[in-house]
């Protein structure tokens, strides 16, 4: 059977909560990593990569709140209202729906932000590699702007799924899936040459799981999977896209927690040199400035240049 607006908000919330749940043991560890980690001492970027990580904390727990008080708004004050919890909900030009569009638009913004910064450090900023998805991020950004500017012009009581809103929201979902589609093959390709480039063919045939798992972290490719069901989705007019529009805010904050945490750690670098998870050992960077442990190396190798 078919999700209900309302049935689908009340999932969720709850998914929602369990992700942020993990987000926060996330953005908690990231930050005393930061804060007290002696490599994350040494970063030139520390108080940058403090500042996105607070930003994006406070943006996914307003969010956060912002849906919770409209579960309460309309399951408990407006539960008795013509309509009912979907009536509620079905107001796009409500404050509260709103508030919340606008603080999903700008996150989203944000998490494409860093992924295209994130593919720009790791190609050693050679601007012509995302030229293409900068102009895609300014797309993503005028559509973002039309979807808030309908939300406040559609017809009364008018569905998330009507002609006004489908144009405006399919454009958004997707430009923001192309650039992370785009940014994501980026940072995963370079990621793969230099952490391959000498010596790891035995190694990986023989943990070939383990540096795709790398990968998939690394790269941010699990926001680019949401994205795409979420495209999908709002494309089949099903209100079960509100259970993965919901979850993207937490999954924003814990796919850039864990990579920021990782960087902060020493066991991956701003520009893609990373340790692939195997066993014991201590890697150099190509330069020989930064050292990675855990390396995914012969047994017999103590170091093993990335």
């Amino acid at each position: 059977m078919a999700f209900s607006a309302a049935e689908s908000k009340l999932v969720s919330i709850f998914c929602q909560s369990v992700l942020y749940g993990v987000y926060v043991v996330l953005f908690t560890a990231t930050t005393y990593t930061l804060l007290w980690g002696n490599k994350a001492r040494r970063s030139v970027r520390r108080h940058n990569m403090l500042f996105v990580s607070f930003l994006i904390f406070v943006i996914a727990t307003m969010h956060m709140a912002t849906n919770f008080s409209r579960i309460v708004l309309a399951f408990i004050i407006h539960a008795d209202a013509p309509g009912g919890p979907a009536a509620f909900f079905n107001e796009l030009s409500n404050f509260t729906q709103m508030f919340g569009s606008t603080l999903y638009v700008f996150q989203t913004l944000l998490g494409d932000a860093l992924v295209l910064y994130r593919s720009y450090l790791v190609w050693e900023r050679k601007l012509w590699i995302v030229a293409f998805p900068c102009l895609l991020l300014l797309g993503s950004t005028a559509t973002g702007i039309g979807i808030l500017y309908a939300f406040d012009k559609v017809v009364p009581l008018a569905d998330v799924f009507v002609v006004q809103l489908g144009h405006w929201i399919t454009a958004f979902f997707s430009m923001t899936f192309t650039t992370n589609v785009i940014c994501t093959s980026l940072v995963a390709y370079r990621i793969w040459t230099l952490n391959h480039r000498r010596k790891h063919g035995d190694s990986m045939r023989r943990h070939a799981l383990r540096p795709a798992l790398l990968l998939i972290v690394e790269s941010g490719a699990c926001y680019s999977a949401t994205l795409l069901a979420l495209l999908i989705l709002y494309n089949v007019d099903s209100w079960f896209q509100y259970v993965v529009l919901d979850s993207v805010s937490p999954i924003v904050g814990i796919v850039f927690s864990v990579i920021m945490l990782r960087i902060a750690s020493g066991v991956s670098t701003e520009e893609g040199e990373t340790a692939l998870l195997g066993e014991s050992g201590v890697v150099n960077s190509g330069g020989g400035g930064v050292q990675l442990s855990v390396l995914d190396a012969d047994p017999d190798q103590k170091t093993v240049a990335v």
